[in-house]
């Protein structure tokens, strides 16, 4: 197998900390995630200059824009992207509402446009990338509705399947399904290096941490709900607290009160 460098860019607070990861070969580069705002983007299409050598390939985990919205501004309009099926689809529905929903916040530097990935790959097809050989594994819904992963050697890039000391998005409301696949990764991965998308990486570790936190945030979310679909205003501000205390010092805070809602109306049964 061809041997390779793993180069990570993460972006500051306003792009979610989240990481883009570069796979340098011999002759090419290889991206796995786009990042969230214009600015990073740039800076992760000038990264990727700095190296000197031509974008083979991009891959996209899920679909959440801080992994696909980037890529309009990092990878070149003949230079192929991939993904599962359902995350191009994915990513094809919720791209303009998410724009309606964020540009107020972010202005100019959401991006104007997006890309859908149009090489869309089955559970366990393998890409040949700038020399390097990916796996890619169709998780379906956990923390967005279309997840998956990627396996190089012994990496394993495994976008928002776990966060890594930084707070969790959990506002598409498919937390008992995460679960699960947290469950079904743990002897998956067993091994591997994890890459995740937001926090440093690690072992298989990084999972059952995970698996913790979600366990004890919709153990709060059902008792303060007392079984209603949503959160008042003084329950979101309990749960973050508590959840403040069990992760201390991590950042993206605002992502508990975020979810809360639709963490509930899973537990409920009721349609977010």
């Amino acid at each position: 197998m061809t041997s390779y460098t793993v180069h990570t860019y993460t972006a500051a607070e306003r792009g979610l900390f989240v990481n883009s990861y570069l796979l340098e070969s011999a002759d090419a580069v290889v991206l796995v995630d786009a990042g969230l705002l214009v600015p990073d983007a740039r800076a992760l299409k000038a990264r990727i200059d700095a190296l000197g050598k031509p974008l083979a390939a991009a891959f996209v985990t899920h679909a959440h824009p801080d992994h696909f919205n980037g890529l309009p501004f990092v990878v070149p309009a003949d230079v192929p992207v991939y993904s599962t099926a359902d995350v191009a689809a994915t990513i094809a529905a919720i791209a303009e509402p998410k724009r309606a929903q964020w540009s107020p916040v972010y202005g100019a530097d959401w991006p104007a446009e997006h890309r859908v990935p149009e090489r869309t790959v089955g559970d366990g097809d393998t890409v040949e990338a700038g020399g390097i050989a990916f796996t890619v594994h169709a998780v379906g819904a956990a923390e967005s509705h279309a997840d998956s992963y990627l396996l190089a050697g012994g990496n394993a890039f495994i976008g928002d399947l776990a966060f890594h000391g930084v707070h969790p998005y959990t506002a598409d409301g498919h937390t008992g399904a995460w679960l699960s696949t947290l469950d079904d990764l743990t002897d998956r991965l067993a091994g591997t290096l994890l890459h995740p998308g937001h926090g440093r990486p690690g072992t298989t570790a990084i999972l059952a941490d995970q698996r913790r936190y979600l366990l004890m945030y919709r153990e709060a979310v059902q008792r303060l709900a007392a079984g209603a679909p949503t959160l008042t205003d003084e329950a979101k501000a309990e749960l973050t607290a508590l959840m403040t205390s069990f992760l201390p010092s991590a950042p993206l805070e605002w992502m508990i009160a975020l979810g809360a809602d639709a963490v509930a109306a899973e537990l409920t049964g009721v349609p977010a």
